[in-house]
C-alpha cells in the first residue's frame, strides 16, 4: 500500500508535536513537583519547629516529643498567647501517624533522639555538616535541638488534590496541543503536497503526449520555482515539438523539389522522350549538389545536437579569413551590383580556432547578405578587438531589407524564413544560420543579429582569444 507523502508529513508533524510536547510536560511536571515539594516541606517544617518549640517549652526535656514528630501535618494546636504558661498556653493533642516519619530531632549536643531510618539512625552523633543541613530549636535563644527533614513527604489531601490537578491539566493541554498539530499539519502538508500533486498529474499528461502541461504557480519559495521551472520546460517541449513538425515539413518539401526534378528527367529518358543533352546533365548536377548539401547540413546539425561536432583548433589570422570569404562572394557581389568590403584593424591576434568551420560561419553570414541586399547597396566584413572581454568581434553587416523586430529572435533557428510565401533559394537548406550558431558556441562564443525595417542588418559574433 502506497503512503503518501501528505500523510507522511503529517505524521512527521503529530510526532515531532507529540515528543515535544511530552518533554515539555515532563520539564513541567517535574519543576512544579520539585518547587512544589520544596514549598511544602518548608511548610511542614515551619509547622514542626514550632510545635517542638512549644513542646519543650511546656516540657523542659525532649521527653514524649516522639508523638509530635509522627503526627500528620495540622492536626496539632497552634501556637497561643503565652508559651507553655498555664491554661493560655498551647496544648500539644496526640498526633495521627501519617506514614513513614518524615521529621527527626537531635538533642543540643547533636545526638539523635528521633531518628529518620538508615538516614539519621537513633543514637548516632551528627556530624557538623548534618547539623547545618537541620533546622536549630531554640528556648530563649538557647539552642536545645536540631530539626531534622527525610525529604520524604506525607501530602495532605489539599496537596495531593493540587498534584493530581497539575498531572490532569498537563494530560489536556498535551491532548489538545496534539489534536491541535494534528489538524494543522494536515492543513500544512496538504498545502505543502498540492503543488507536487500537480507537477505529477502535469508531468504524466506530458509524458502521455499531451501538450503544453501548465500549472498554477501561487508562491514564490522553492515550490513556486519548481512549478515555474515545470511552466519553462513544458513550453520548451512544446516549441522543440513545433520545431521539429516544421522541420520534418520543411525537411520533405526540400528534398521534394530536387527528387521530382531528377525523377522527370530520369523517367522521360528512359521513355525516349527526352535526350540527356549537357546541358540537361547540368540541371541534373546542380539538382543532385543541392541533395547533397542538405544532406550535409543535416548531418552538421546532427553531430551539434549530440555533441559530436568536431573542431579542429589552429592558429587563425582573422583579417585574411574575411579576405578570403570576400573573394569567394566577390564576382557574386559585383554581379549584383553590391560593394563588398573588408574592415579589419591592424594587428589582430591570432584566433585558435577551425578555419574550415568559421569560413562556413562567414559564408552563409554573406550569403544571406547578398541574398537580402538590393543592388546598389553595400556589404561589411568587419573584424575588431575587444580588449576588455579578451575576443575578437566578427560581424556582417548589410544595407538590406532589414528584418521585422518579431522576427529577429528566430532568425537562427532551423528552417526558419522571415518570408514564409518564399521558398529556400536553390542552394540553401534553410540550415545556414542555424549551422552558424552551432559553429560559434563549439568554439565558446556567442551570434547576435541587430536589424530593423528598410535600414539593414548585422549579424556579429564574438570568439574568444584564450580557448587553444
Amino acid at each position: 500500500m502506497k503512503t503518501s507523502i501528505t500523510l507522511k508529513l503529517a505524521l512527521a508533524f503529530i510526532a515531532v508535536s507529540l515528543l515535544t510536547g511530552l518533554a515539555l510536560a515532563f520539564f513541567v511536571r517535574s519543576l512544579i513537583s520539585e518547587n512544589f515539594e520544596r514549598y511544602v516541606l518548608d511548610q511542614q517544617a515551619e509547622a514542626k519547629l514550632i510545635l517542638v518549640e512549644d513542646f519543650y517549652a511546656q516540657n523542659g526535656n525532649w521527653n514524649g516529643v516522639d508523638q509530635v514528630l509522627s503526627s500528620a501535618p495540622g492536626v496539632m494546636a497552634g501556637r497561643g498567647s503565652g508559651r507553655g504558661q498555664g491554661q493560655g498556653g498551647n496544648q500539644i493533642q496526640p498526633g495521627v501517624q501519617a506514614g513513614p516519619r518524615t521529621f527527626g530531632l537531635a538533642d543540643a549536643d547533636g545526638v539523635v533522639l528521633i531518628g529518620l531510618e538508615e538516614l539519621y539512625p537513633t543514637g548516632s552523633r551528627l556530624t557538623q555538616q548534618q547539623l547545618d543541613s537541620g533546622v536549630p530549636v531554640l528556648y530563649d535563644g538557647v539552642l536545645v535541638g536540631t530539626l531534622l527533614s527525610s525529604r520524604l513527604l506525607n501530602y495532605s489531601g489539599l496537596e495531593q488534590n493540587f498534584l493530581d490537578q497539575v498531572n490532569r491539566g498537563l494530560l489536556w493541554t498535551l491532548s489538545a496541543a496534539v489534536l491541535a498539530v494534528s489538524l494543522l499539519s494536515l492543513l500544512v502538508s496538504g498545502t505543502l503536497t498540492r503543488p507536487i500533486k500537480a507537477l505529477t498529474t502535469a508531468s504524466r499528461n506530458l509524458a502521455e503526449g499531451k501538450r503544453t502541461q501548465l500549472v498554477e504557480v501561487s508562491s514564490s519559495d522553492e515550490l513556486g520555482e519548481l512549478g515555474e521551472s515545470f511552466n519553462r520546460m513544458s513550453l520548451e517541449i512544446e516549441n522543440a515539438e513545433r520545431l521539429r513538425k516544421q522541420m520534418t515539413a520543411d525537411v520533405a518539401h526540400d528534398l521534394r523539389t530536387p527528387l521530382t526534378v531528377i525523377g522527370g528527367y530520369v523517367e522521360a529518358a528512359r521513355d525516349g522522350a527526352l535526350e540527356l543533352t549537357p546541358e540537361r546533365l547540368d540541371v541534373l548536377g546542380l539538382e543532385i549538389t543541392r541533395l547533397n548539401r542538405l544532406v550535409s547540413d543535416l548531418r552538421t546539425m546532427s553531430q551539434s545536437d549530440s555533441g559530436e561536432l568536431l573542431i579542429s583548433r589552429e592558429a587563425v589570422n582573422p583579417a585574411h579569413l574575411l579576405t578570403k570569404v570576400s573573394e569567394v562572394f566577390r564576382l557574386q557581389a559585383e554581379q549584383k551590383g553590391i560593394s563588398l568590403k573588408v574592415e579589419a584593424a591592424e594587428g589582430l591576434p591570432a584566433l585558435f580556432g577551425d578555419e574550415g568551420r568559421l569560413m562556413q560561419v562567414l559564408e552563409n553570414l554573406v550569403a544571406n547578405a547578398i541574398r537580402h541586399t538590393p543592388t546598389g547597396g553595400e556589404i561589411t566584413l568587419k573584424v575588431s578587438e575587444e580588449t576588455k572581454n579578451h575576443a575578437l568581434l566578427f560581424s556582417v553587416a548589410d544595407s538590406g531589407e532589414g528584418i521585422p523586430a518579431e522576427e529577429l529572435p528566430l532568425i537562427f533557428e532551423r528552417f526558419h524564413r522571415v518570408d514564409k510565401s518564399r521558398h529556400a533559394d536553390s542552394n540553401q537548406s534553410g540550415l545556414g544560420l542555424a549551422i552558424a550558431r552551432a559553429i560559434v558556441e563549439a568554439h565558446g562564443g556567442k551570434i547576435w543579429a541587430e536589424s530593423a525595417p528598410d535600414t539593414g542588418t548585422t549579424i556579429s559574433f564574438q570568439l574568444p582569444l584564450d580557448v587553444a
